[in-house]
């Protein structure tokens, strides 16, 4: 997995509230303690500390694992394998070839990787960007570079490469048409649709 940016949405912003968490619980659990240790005569719980560095590691880790999926955060949540249907186009825009894949992608708040796997070969994503599409009918837009690796059998006739594509996603998130450039060993281009398999 790789970071990822999203247009709009700050995250030095979010550390700093995961920060005040952190010390605000830091304090109450503190507190807590302290008060049990009074209230039964256990005093070795007034003896330990809780520090806001492990107070912050135990938040950052459940916000980057669940809390980033909540709605009000407006960040795309594209976890999940997608159908693929393609062709790869001429210049003149006549179809040189279809292909179909599956595109599987993983994610959490900080990180992201785009697998794209077809019959000939696979692609994994290095850089990713969200965009979120500002017009009537809303949705996202997705940019990524990737590198594509060509199946052992055919690698004499497709060589590796790399290459650039911008999905344009509903904002239900369940469908996309998407555009892709390869360059770097391959150079065509062509056009996308993915749909969302829904679990």
């Amino acid at each position: 997995m790789h970071d990822y940016a999203v247009f709009g949405h700050d995250r030095a912003v979010i550390g700093r509230w995961l920060g005040v968490i952190s010390i605000l619980g830091a304090g109450a659990i503190s507190q807590l303690m302290d008060f049990a240790s009074t209230a039964s005569q256990w005093g070795i719980l007034s003896k330990a500390t809780v520090t806001t560095g492990a107070i912050y590691f135990a938040v950052h880790w459940i916000f980057n694992k669940w809390i980033w999926r909540v709605p009000i955060l407006d960040i795309p949540n594209l976890q999940g394998e997608w159908d693929v249907e393609a062709k790869t186009l001429n210049e003149d825009g006549s179809v040189r070839w279809n292909w179909v894949g599956i595109i599987g992608i993983e994610q959490n708040w900080k990180q992201i990787v785009i697998h794209l796997e077809t019959a000939q070969s696979e692609s994994l994503s290095y850089t990713a960007i969200f965009m979120k599409r500002d017009s009537p009918i809303g949705g996202w837009m997705l940019s990524y570079s990737y590198s594509n690796e060509s199946r052992l059998e055919v690698s004499h006739e497709l060589s590796s490469h790399k290459g650039y594509c911008e999905i344009m996603l509903n904002k239900e998130l369940t469908l996309g048409k998407a555009s892709y450039f390869n360059r770097n060993g391959r150079n065509t281009f062509g056009v996308m649709t993915l749909t969302r398999r829904v679990k």
